[in-house]
């Protein structure tokens, strides 16, 4: 169970650094006043399930309207988009190959998650299942084994 967890904050670790790049670099090419520092804030956001994004975004709106970024209006969607990718083509992806559950099964149980105990649910459905996983898997390896199956041991 400690290399699952281990595996699972190295995927948080990856989602949020893929964010910061996606962030930065679209800053640094945009002109966008604070960029780094906006891009290091929605780095730690991405922790936060669900509402860290979307802090992060309204954040980075705030900043960039506030210091006089001139294209705020044209660029007020991209915070969304990038959340968005991260969270279809990211998340799915890194969290099953980390927990070794199917990406079907990590949007279910973060949605099953969310809805049975809120935020933290939705951030500690992952690690659940996979652990979940772990218990069938060595239950189902333990009565496999168990003398009951061996031929010639037939109970009378």
């Amino acid at each position: 169970m400690h290399l699952l967890l281990a595996q699972y904050m190295r995927a948080l670790v990856l989602l949020a650094a893929a964010v910061f790049t996606a962030y930065a670099s679209f800053f640094f090419f945009m002109g966008v006043p604070y960029g780094i520092l906006l891009a290091a804030i929605a780095f730690f956001l991405e922790f936060i399930p669900v509402v860290g994004p979307l802090v992060a975004a309204i954040a980075v709106l705030i900043v960039a309207g506030l210091s006089g970024y001139q294209h705020l209006l044209f660029d007020s969607r991209i915070p969304g988009r990038v959340s968005h990718f991260s969270g279809l083509c990211l998340v799915a992806p890194l969290m099953s190959k980390s927990a070794k559950l199917q990406p079907v099964m990590v949007i279910l149980g973060i949605l099953a998650g969310g809805q049975i105990a809120g935020i933290p649910g939705i951030f500690l459905s992952v690690p659940v299942l996979a652990i979940l996983r772990i218990v069938y898997r060595q239950l189902k390896k333990k009565l496999l084994n168990s003398p009951l199956d061996r031929p010639g041991t037939e109970i009378a």
